[in-house]
Order: structure tokens, then C-alpha cells, then sequence
């Protein structure tokens, strides 16, 4: 089953802008669908972090996005650690128990109706993903490959649609749900979609599993008794196929075309137990406390808010092949993060992931794993704090930062390895681009990027260029204009608090007076629309966070994206920034659909960033888990939605 969708040019901003809010008080789940809702412009999605540095907090109010087509050929990689089989394809260790502490618990274990990342890690164990996304790239677990246009298993045909069709159509990028208002037969490209299911799979019961149990699923996305927040792909889907017992096809609605057409596919869900049940009630049954696993493991008890108790799943497809090696695992659902630390010390659980540690954990970890009791992992996550400069205000008062090297000197006047050094007990690493520097179109060594490294020295002579030159009371001024900023950031959250303080004694020390606000989330900050403080661009400096992934987020920084009241305030380019040479080279890498052709494009759409800086990247979060030296496997990975993506290779000595 897939996890979430990444698009290159249309992102489920709605469904990222939950990630972040789920990933620390629930979250998507393992059984989570495609696109289930509207995609905005690029793959990220602010986040509001009222607690840790990977992970946010609070909901925040997306803008209404537009649906881009372009069809892009996936690059599908092994997976970042290979399984090794027992010697002798030895089965698991009955013997052997994991237990796992999460200071969250699953709200269902019906994965298409849970909003909790609890639900997300435990299923993960039961119904693995079918497609994962590791290392910014995608790997078929259930299926033989991903579907590829290049390899003829997604293709694309015209249809002829008028006004006696029956079935949504996207015309322009706008979905229509009623063709009688159609004045003429128009020719459409319907895209199709082809997955073969790899030999094997059979869920717990010794059924086996089928094509049409992802039919199954993607129709019980769609009832109405489900409790699913959104239907996006469903509504731009014509219908899915099982021709037979392996095969899946997916009938894209005529005109839609989506950038991540390989994850259009729902499930499984095992139709033999449920095609009898009533949608509406499978929420309430037992079948939500301990559904059917294909899977390593599966659920052989459940005590919900206290644990889950898994064993080895001996129908899994990998049994023979001596998966998983552990014969137990445990999740146990504790009330603290130093209950967890507790528990970690005294031997009581044996692996934390990232719902249970946050980075205010990790002088106590650094200090266990200095004893010998814990091994800690930090890993940059695909979280980015970034801080905006209003490039054009939409309230209509003159721009502080309409010049680039004004906005260079403030990057030059900040020294983000302090605020690594001191915030993030030194963690995580700094940007100089909207990719991180691990992904695959990130420039080569990140030549022709410049580092910003902390350079008051640079600052004060790019300042004194552009005119602003230092007063008495040692603010710079131009024009008997004083140069005092208002920077904007979430409420509530400790670790921002500490950032922006840096951030104002840093600009304080070349003569510009920051003043700080903290705002809540979703009602100011991220509010939609010209009351909004980042759509309606009525601030100078704000400071957040967002979401990106395997995909290049090079449609975040259009000219169209700007939200204006013409859009509805619908775009993410906050900034206001618009640059035609980097809109030719973003446009071109969203419709190319070789990688070889696509990397050149995003780079020089990142030089032209980096060069003229509408927004400073300030670092990457971190994600962060540990375990006792007894265990082995334990893998986080930046671009995966689980901690536990590969829990059928832990191990445990002891």
C-alpha cells in the first residue's frame, strides 16, 4: 500500500500541510491512499512546529492549488539497505522480542480512516508500503517495478468526451463534474496505468492476495460511510481494473495527468473479510483494532493507549528467505519523552523512532549513548526552515528587500552555524538551495551556489552599496527611512523563539533593527487570503518551515504562484519574488520527463535561486531515534514516512 504522493508540479499541500501536524499528534497512515487531496504548486508544505525540530505541531491553512500535468518518468532505486537472509534461510527468532516505544498511540489500526503517524509506524510492520520512497527515490515492494512510461506500462490515449459522458474530466486544470454543460466533443488524454504484483503475497489467513483487493480498497476510499478527508485522485479517476489476479490498471479521468501517476493506487484491503461488512462500520469493528497483515508481522494483541503485540507473519512473502529475524515485537505507548529516555536506560524498551524523541532530547541521549546504554541516529529530514523576505508587500507599503543585495546582506549578516551550533546542539546542517544537498539534482560539491557563510564584513559593505548607511543610534537608514523589520514566526514554539532571537542580535551588529512577532499558526500567520500575514505578504521577514520530498520544488517559486487576489491567494510563492529566467528553467524541468534532461534544469533554476535569494534556507530538521546496542537494523531514512520501513531485517542479541 502507498504511503503519500509526491509531485513534482502538483503536491498534495493539504495532505503535506497534515504530515507535519500528524507527524507529532497523529498522521497518515499505512494504509494511506494517493493524492487525497488538492495539490498545490510545488512539493512542500508550511509546517508550524510547536514542539520539535522534525517534526510540527499545528494545522495550518493551506491555499486552494492548482493541478499541474506534467508525466515524469520515476527513478526507481534499491532500497538504502539490503536484506541479508539468515544463514540457511533460518526462520525468526521465537525467542526474540523488540519492543519499541512511542510516546503516541494509533487512533484505529483501519489504516484509510486513522489521522495518527502511530497508526503509520505499527502498520508498517503489518501492511508495508507497496511503493516506498527512500533516499529521494521510489522502490516497489508488492509490485515488480514501478510503472514507467518509458517501460509501456503507463501510456496515455485520446478519448472523445461531449456532453453525454458520464465521469469527471480536467479541462485546463479544472475539474468537471458535470459534461451535460459541455457545448462540444472535445479530445482528451486519458492516462493508464499498469502494476504487476510480484509472486507471493498472501495475507495472514493464507489468502492470497489479489489485484482486486486494491480495487476493493480504492472503492472503500470512496463510499461515503468511510471517514476519509479527502477523495482528490478518486474524483480525477475513471476507474480501476483487476484483468486478473496480478494486475492492476488505473483510467485516469480524460485530461488529467498527474507528475506521480505511479502512485495512483490504493490498498490492499482483503476483500474476502471485508467485501461483506458495511463500509460505515468497519471503523467500529474488531477488524480496526487487528486487521489482516501481509506483512513481517501480524497483531496478536491490542490493548489500545497501553500496546501492540506483534509476531512473525509465517505467510509473508520473504519467510523463505529467513525474514524477519526477530520472532516478537512489541509496541509499547508510554506517556513521556523521559518515561522514553527512562525506559531506554533501564533496558525497558529497546528502539525509539521519531514519535517519542524530539532534538530537546539529545544532550540526554548523547549522555546514554556516552554510558553505553543507547545508540542515538540523527538524520536531516526533508523539513526546512527557511526565512522569506517580503520581495513585494501585497498590502502596498515599499519593500525593505526589493533589492537582491540587500537581501544577500542580511544572508551574509546571519551566522547559521551558530544557530545549529546552539539551537540544534550542532545536529543538522545548513542550505543554500531549496533541495538538500543528498538529493539527486542537487548541483554536483553544490557548485555554483554560494554558502552564505556569516561574514558581517560582506554584509556591511552590500548595505553601504545600496544606500543604507548607519545612524547614530547605529540603525541603518536610506532616505530618513529607518531600517527596522518586522519578522513574523509561529507562536508556542521553543526552538523557533531561539532561531529568530539569534537571527535579531545577528542583524542588530550590521544596523538593522529586527522587531519579533509571534502569531498563531493557522488563524495569522498561515491564514488564506490579504488578512493572511504570508499570502497578504504584510510582513518583512517570516520564518518558517516546509515540507519537501523526492521530487524538486522548483514550481514553489513562480511568477504564478504568488498569491494575489486575482488566485484567490491560492499560491505559495510568498515571497512575492518573480524572476522570468527562473520560471524558464522551473517550467522546463516540471515537463521533462527524463531525469538526465530534468537535472540541468533544476540546477540552474537553484543558481538563479541561490543568486538572487527570495528566501534564506537557514537548515534542515533532523530526524532522530536511538536504540540499545543489543539492536541492529534500525535505519532512518529523510524521505520515508516510517522510522520502520525495514523492520523485518532488526535483529537483537540478547
Amino acid at each position: 500500500m502507498l504511503r503519500s504522493k509526491r509531485q513534482i508540479v502538483s503536491f498534495l499541500l493539504m495532505l503535506v500541510l497534515l504530515v507535519p501536524v500528524l507527524a507529532a499528534c497523529g498522521g497518515t497512515t499505512a494504509t494511506t491512499a494517493p493524492a487525497t487531496t488538492a495539490p498545490a504548486v510545488a512539493t512542500t508544505a508550511p509546517t508550524s512546529d510547536t514542539a520539535q525540530a522534525p517534526t510540527a505541531v499545528a494545522t495550518e491553512a493551506a491555499p486552494v492549488a492548482t493541478e499541474a500535468a506534467p508525466t515524469v518518468a520515476p527513478t526507481e532505486v534499491a532500497a538504502t539497505v539490503e536484506p541479508t537472509a539468515a544463514p540457511g534461510g533460518a526462520g525468526p527468532d521465537a525467542n526474540k522480542t523488540i519492543i519499541v516505544g512511542m510516546t503516541q498511540f494509533p487512533d484505529t489500526l483501519f489504516g484509510i480512516e486513522s489521522q495518527s503517524s502511530a497508526t503509520t509506524q505499527v502498520l508498517a510492520a503489518i501492511q508495508p508500503a507497496c511503493i516506498t520512497t527512500l533516499s529521494y527515490e521510489y522502490q516497489p515492494v508488492c509490485f515488480e517495478k514501478v510503472p514507467a512510461f518509458a517501460d509501456g506500462d503507463a501510456v496515455t490515449e485520446t478519448v472523445t468526451v461531449d456532453n453525454t459522458y458520464e465521469g469527471n474530466i480536467v479541462i485546463n486544470d479544472e475539474l468537471i463534474t458535470d459534461t451535460t454543460t459541455l457545448t462540444e466533443s472535445l479530445d482528451l488524454t486519458q492516462v493508464q496505468v499498469t502494476w504487476k504484483l510480484i509472486e507471493g503475497l498472501t495475507w495472514e489467513d493464507g489468502e492470497p492476495v489479489k489485484a482486486s483487493d486494491f480495487v476493493f480498497a480504492a472503492n472503500l476510499y470512496q463510499d461515503p460511510g468511510i471517514q476519509n478527508a479527502s477523495r482528490f485522485t478518486l474524483d480525477r479517476t475513471q476507474k480501476f481494473e483487476a484483468p486478473d489476479e496480478s494486475t492492476i490498471v488505473w483510467y485516469g479521468a480524460p485530461g488529467y495527468s498527474d507528475a506521480t501517476y505511479f502512485l495512483n493506487v490504493f490498498g490492499p484491503e482483503p476483500e474476502h473479510v471485508l467485501g461483506s461488512e458495511d463500509p460505515a462500520t468497519i471503523g467500529s469493528s474488531e477488524y480496526a483494532s487487528q486487521p489482516l497483515a501481509y506483512g513481517p508481522y501480524k497483531i496478536v494483541e491490542n490493548v489500545p493507549q497501553e500496546s501492540t503485540t506483534l509476531v512473525a507473519n509465517e505467510t509473508y512473502w520473504k519467510a523463505s528467505e529467513g525474514f524477519p529475524k526477530v520472532g516478537n515485537i512489541v509496541f509499547k505507548y508510554l506517556t513521556s519523552e523521559d518515561q522514553v529516555l527512562q525506559q531506554l536506560e533501564g533496558g525497558e524498551i529497546d528502539v525509539v523512532g521519531s514519535i517519542g524523541l524530539t532534538l530537546a532530547n539529545a544532550p540526554a541521549l548523547d549522555d546514554l549513548e556516552a554510558a553505553g546504554k543507547a545508540v542515538g541516529q540523527y538524520v536531516p529530514a526533508t523539513v526546512w526552515e527557511h526565512m522569506d523576505f517580503a520581495v513585494e508587500r501585497g498590502d502596498g507599503q515599499e519593500s525593505f528587500f526589493t533589492d537582491a543585495n540587500v537581501r544577500k546582506a542580511v544572508a551574509y549578516g546571519i551566522n547559521r552555524q551558530e544557530i545549529i551550533d546552539q539551537v540544534l546542539f550542532g545536529k543538522t546542517v545548513t542550505m543554500n538551495s531549496f533541495l538538500p544537498d543528498t538529493h539527486w539534482a542537487y548541483p554536483p560539491n553544490g557548485e555554483g551556489l554560494e554558502a552564505y557563510e556569516y561574514d558581517t564584513a560582506m554584509s556591511a559593505e552590500l548595505l553601504d552599496a545600496a544606500g543604507w548607511t548607519l545612524g547614530a543610534d547605529g540603525i541603518r537608514e536610506k532616505d530618513g527611512r529607518k531600517f527596522q523589520v518586522q519578522m513574523f514566526t509561529t507562536e508556542g514554539n521553543a526552538t523557533r523563539q531561539a532561531v529568530v532571537q539569534i537571527i535579531q542580535e545577528n542583524l542588530k551588529e550590521v544596523g538593522i533593527d529586527v522587531v519579533l512577532n509571534f502569531v498563531p499558526a493557522t488563524a495569522v500567520l498561515f491564514k488564506n487570503g490579504a488578512d493572511g500575514v504570508l499570502s497578504g505578504r504584510t510582513y518583512d521577514l517570516g520564518m518558517y518551515a516546509w515540507v519537501s520530498g523526492s521530487e524538486p520544488s522548483t514550481a514553489l517559486y513562480l511568477c504564478d504562484q504568488i498569491p494575489t487576489p486575482e488566485n484567490s491567494y491560492a499560491g505559495q510563492n510568498n515571497t512575492g519574488w518573480c524572476n522570468p529566467e527562473y520560471d524558464v528553467s522551473a517550467l522546463a524541468s516540471q515537463s521533462a520527463t527524463e531525469r538526465a534532461d530534468r537535472i540541468p534544469l533544476v540546477i540552474e533554476a537553484q543558481k538563479v535561486f541561490n543568486d538572487q535569494l527570495p528566501t534564506l534556507p537557514l537548515y534542515q530538521r533532523v530526524n532522530l531515534g536511538a536504540y540499545r546496542p543489543a539492536v541492529t537494523g534500525l535505519q532512518l531514512d529523510p524521505t520515508s514516512q516510517v522510522d520502520f520501513w525495514n523492520i523485518e531485517t532488526w535483529d537483537i542479541s540478547e
